[in-house]
């Protein structure tokens, strides 16, 4: 399945929703002192997407994006899916708004009660949407839809707040013939906080060149 060469939402949607990802805090840029990910990488971005939970406007601005992707891209889902747990909210507040079945896949197989996987109801041969707070290497979700392909779902695609862009997840989205649609990204970020005055030219370049090798950016800029 091949990746869209155009984003279905317009320069201006994935500016807006970069302004307001910054304006929440959600997303925030630091280049001299870079964030430890979980995993150890070093990055000058950090992106938390669950401080959206309490902020109701933006909330509504990001569920009206997400859902606008799904029906201009004609996806005709039967069921809204979230990875557990940080997009659990989204998948909820989508399949609400569409008056759809939603699940949600954890991350491994509980171990008490009926060791279920995937918590809700999954029709065999059901069209499922995954909307995603975040995209990063796309392990996470890929590997959520992999169980849900194996119970016989049939996934249409995926649908994200925000994602990094990385070399490594487009190819792995790729792969695995899942489309990924986002409302905005790394580069539009950096783009709307450097015409705030935030971000220098320099600091841009330095950004992007984490972007272009995330596992070696760290001990190029001396961090390791």
């Amino acid at each position: 399945m091949k990746r869209p060469t155009k984003q279905p939402s317009s320069l201006d949607m994935r500016r807006t929703i970069a302004n307001l990802l910054l304006n929440s805090r959600a997303v925030t840029i630091n280049v001299e002192a870079p964030y430890h990910y979980r995993s150890g990488m070093l990055s000058p971005i950090y992106c938390d997407n669950r401080l959206l939970i309490s902020h109701p406007d933006e909330r509504e601005a990001v569920v009206d994006g997400l859902v606008g992707v799904i029906q201009a891209q004609g996806l005709d889902p039967e069921v809204i899916a979230g990875t557990a747990t940080a997009a659990i909210p989204f998948a909820a507040w989508v399949a609400w708004r569409l008056r759809l079945p939603m699940i949600y896949v954890r991350s491994g197989q509980k171990s008490y009660g009926k060791g279920r996987q995937i918590e809700g109801e999954l029709p065999a041969g059901a069209r499922v949407v995954f909307t995603e707070d975040l995209v990063t290497t796309g392990g996470g979700v890929l590997d959520s839809i992999k169980d849900v392909r194996t119970a016989g779902g049939v996934v249409s695609g995926v649908v994200t707040v925000f994602e990094y862009g990385l070399p490594a997840a487009l190819e792995a989205f790729r792969k695995n013939q899942v489309c990924l649609w986002s409302l905005s990204d790394f580069v539009t970020v950096l783009d709307v906080i450097g015409e705030r005055g935030d971000l220098t030219d320099e600091e841009r370049e330095i950004a992007l060149g984490w972007k272009a090798d995330p596992d070696g950016w760290g001990r190029k800029m001396g961090y390791e």
